[in-house]
């Protein structure tokens, strides 16, 4: 089958983890060789995790580690659910680069990833945010307008670069998403890319 890579973008705290985790056991129950891309920006050895620990270096160790997961799980699963994307990704590098932080070199080759990778998803699943408060989990940021700035960046990403994505705001996320693939066993898949679909 024609192997896929989902996905999920948008700001922190808003669901990203317990949707693709859900999403990743949904396709493997319809017996898909489905793998999941966990988050892994506690790994940073950088400081990161909240506005006031943040820093264009740690952005970029993220960024770039997100490159050499997506490679290795794509190679190993016919359907990969990432929670993140370099869209997300290159939006908190951009916060920074805002805020007066220097990007030095590390500005344009984050620049031309970004150009390069995003069109590599076969679907992007955006999230909005929840007008829910943050839970304090010792590393997480629960700075609401924070959360917004991220967001607001996300959008304007997919705006201005005309990224194909699908606004996923229902209480069914999964079924949703399993309606766009047009998965129909895990032997028979439309060998199509499913970006065709939402034009």
């Amino acid at each position: 089958m024609q192997k896929l890579k989902i996905g999920i973008t948008g700001a922190h705290g808003i669901g990203k983890t317990a949707l693709a985790i859900s999403l990743t056991s949904y396709l493997k129950e319809l017996g898909f060789n489905a793998g999941y891309l966990k988050e892994f920006v506690r790994e940073c050895p950088l400081p990161v995790g909240t506005k006031e620990k943040n820093s264009i270096d740690a952005q970029f160790w993220i960024l770039c580690r997100q490159l050499t997961e997506e490679l290795e799980g794509l190679n190993n699963f016919d359907i990969f659910v990432c929670d993140r994307t370099v869209i997300d990704n290159y939006a908190y590098f951009l916060w920074n680069l805002r805020n007066g932080e220097d990007g030095g070199n590390l500005q344009k080759i984050a620049s031309e990833i970004f150009e390069n990778w995003n069109s590599t998803y076969d679907l992007i699943v955006k999230l909005p945010v929840a007008n829910m408060s943050l839970t304090t989990d010792g590393f997480r940021s629960t700075d609401i307008e924070w959360q917004k700035d991220i967001d607001k960046i996300v959008d304007e990403i997919l705006a201005m670069n005309k990224i194909k994505h699908y606004l996923i705001n229902s209480k069914d996320k999964v079924s949703e998403i399993v309606k766009l693939l047009n998965l129909e066993s895990s032997d028979e898949v439309v060998h199509k890319k499913v970006g065709a679909e939402l034009d």
